[in-house]
């Protein structure tokens, strides 16, 4: 970093503060998702001990002793799986930080980024997961300690996981507030809050109703197995419909899993679409042409394109990144453009147009400014280039840049500079050339296009307004790489806690299977059974998790709708989608028939 000048400095440390928008909504998720899965694992793992604790009550233990035996008891394995997923993801650094570094903004400057295994990350994210573990321990114990010894010794386990009232209500607040902040007009809330808001809302509420959700879903969708395959079928629609208890625990890592990631998915793809169109479908050129290599900047195609009859107008501009001195990590575009186009205002749009003062002061030290940045007529701001030289510049005039070009765009947070000529030097980073092109008619804009591509022989990249605004959509899509790890990332977690869920109900499912077949139930039946009675209750899951996403697709729509975009530019990921719910279909077929294997050639050995 010292062998950097000023301006490199502050965007080698630029990709760092986007990991910020990817890591605040994935923790604040990944701790949800981890809450909710512990505790429905662990509530289901306590109905089977209930005599045994009820036997401690009978003992002299009291409700608060047997809840400190199952906080103990069940945090040296969450402590454990927590020491290795903490020591798992620190040796997974290297490679998922190597594989972000690519999308990197700046990557192609000659900067290596160097991903780094931080002991005090592990530490941190251990301590987190083992308090929000240790939080699901605790809202699953609470069930068992609220309740009598009699009633702990006298009843079965709890597996039809009936919903009670407190839990009734929260889900009925939480489905009100997903609809109020999902359909509601929030003025003041923004699109990229409003949407992350009710991602994790629809997350809270599904979860919160999935004993009632999972029994109607797997209802309906256990009636084809049992309609197509008779017996096992109508033996799998049985058992997931009385033991709801251990298909909720299969179903909610599917649905969880497909919520949250298809979910922030769209929400991500969203604001990427969102941003995009809001900035540049205001743009009045009929043809952009921008440069391709800095080495462009030296070749002015201004006369090839003033001599087409095609060609109403045209503005040539010439960018360049400068630092600013006394700013920590604020850069500023510094814009050329020649006196002769300057002073040859018109109305097509894509020029700058003069807000206050007057552009003919323009001159050697004297620059304009937008309009939206902090500064005024009469200050005095110093620019730094790319050899660390000072530059002092008077600001003459604020103007506002051309709509719907984003490499003209500019901020409060983020000035933009208007000169003449050669009135600063041409010494800072990143050059690029912008010509906005207007057309006499807008159906000469493709001939134009065929013209400049023979004529600049691939220095500059030649589109039409169209075909300009969808590649920059793209190219913002494309960049979205950590969608891709929060997909594989989210899916194997699913895997995990769906596995050990049928692998816990296929082992209290044994002694069934074991009367069963003394009864005359083939073993290749209650094989067949149980894989249709898991598939039936991932579908279920997969269902759940359809019915979330679609209100948050229909959130999405909406504000698109409020901010003046078409509905037709909705993300909508059912390729995504699709592709995670095979998998854990998959899956759990897998996981199903191994464990009816494993449980046959246990009987049979």
């Amino acid at each position: 970093m010292s062998k950097l000048n000023t301006y490199r400095r502050f965007q080698a440390k630029a990709p760092y503060s986007g990991l910020f928008i990817v890591t605040v909504p994935a923790l604040a998720c990944c701790l949800l998702v981890s809450v909710f899965l512990i505790l429905s694992s662990v509530t289901f793992l306590t109905q089977e001990r209930r005599r045994e604790y009820g036997m401690m009550r009978l003992n002299g233990a009291s409700r608060r002793r047997i809840l400190i035996i199952g906080l103990l008891e069940f945090s040296i394995p969450l402590a454990l799986s927590n020491l290795i997923g903490c020591l798992v993801g620190s040796l997974l650094t290297v490679p998922v930080g190597r594989f972000y570094a690519r999308s990197a903004e700046f990557s192609d400057r000659g900067m290596v980024f160097t991903p780094r295994i931080r002991p005090f990350i592990a530490v941190v994210t251990f301590i987190m997961m083992m308090v929000a573990c240790l939080l699901g321990v605790w809202m699953a114990m609470r069930k068992v300690g609220g309740a009598s010894p009699l009633q702990l010794m006298t009843e079965t386990n709890d597996r039809t996981k009936r919903i009670g009232w407190v839990r009734s209500s929260a889900a009925l607040v939480f489905l009100v507030l997903t609809l109020v902040v999902g359909f509601a007009p929030l003025p003041s809330m923004t699109q990229d809050l409003r949407i992350m808001f009710e991602v994790i809302l629809v997350i809270t509420t599904v979860y919160l109703a999935a004993p009632v959700l999972v029994v109607l879903t797997v209802s309906v969708i256990g009636l084809i197995p049992a309609k197509a395959a008779g017996g096992p079928g109508l033996l799998a629609l049985q058992r997931a419909r009385k033991e709801s208890a251990g298909s909720t625990a299969i179903a909610l890592p599917a649905m969880m899993v497909l919520t949250v990631v298809i979910s922030l998915v769209a929400a991500l793809q969203a604001g990427s679409i969102g941003g995009a169109v809001l900035s540049l479908y205001p743009l009045k050129a009929d043809v952009m042409a921008t440069s391709l290599d800095p080495g462009a900047e030296n070749r002015d195609p201004s006369e090839l394109i003033s001599g087409m009859p095609e060609v109403r107008d045209f503005v040539t501009y010439q960018t360049q990144q400068w630092a600013m001195e006394g700013s920590q990590g604020q850069a500023a575009t510094v814009v050329w453009e020649s006196a002769d186009q300057l002073r040859g205002q018109n109305s097509s749009g894509i020029q700058f147009s003069l807000v206050k003062g007057n552009l003919a002061d323009l001159g050697p030290g004297r620059v304009a400014v937008n309009q939206d940045s902090s500064y005024s007529i009469g200050d005095t701001v110093c620019l730094l280039d790319r050899h660390d030289r000072r530059h002092e510049a008077r600001i003459v005039a604020l103007v506002q840049s051309p709509k719907g070009i984003p490499q003209l765009s500019a901020s409060n947070n983020y000035p933009q500079f208007l000169t003449v000529d050669d009135d600063l030097p041409r010494l800072g980073e990143d050059p690029h050339t912008i010509i906005p092109i207007s057309a006499a008619n807008q159906t000469d804009a493709h001939r134009i296009v065929t013209l400049l591509k023979g004529g600049l022989q691939g220095d500059f990249a030649v589109q039409t307004r169209q075909e300009y605004i969808d590649d920059f959509i793209q190219r913002g899509l494309s960049g979205q790489t950590a969608l891709t790890v929060m997909i594989v990332g989210g899916t194997v977690l699913a895997l995990i806690f769906m596995m050990q869920s049928i692998a816990i109900l296929a082992w209290e499912r044994k002694r069934q299977n074991q009367r069963l077949n003394k009864i005359g139930v083939v073993w290749s039946s209650i094989t067949w059974s149980g894989v249709m009675e898991t598939l039936t209750d991932v579908a279920g899951g997969a269902v759940m998790s359809l019915l979330a996403i679609v209100i948050v697709e229909g959130c999405i729509a909406l504000s698109f709708v409020q901010a003046g975009m078409s509905v037709a530019l909705t993300p909508v990921p059912v390729g995504r989608f699709l592709l995670v719910t095979v998998v854990l279909l998959l899956v759990a077929v897998f996981t199903s028939w191994l464990c009816s294997l494993q449980s046959r050639k246990a009987e049979e050995g």
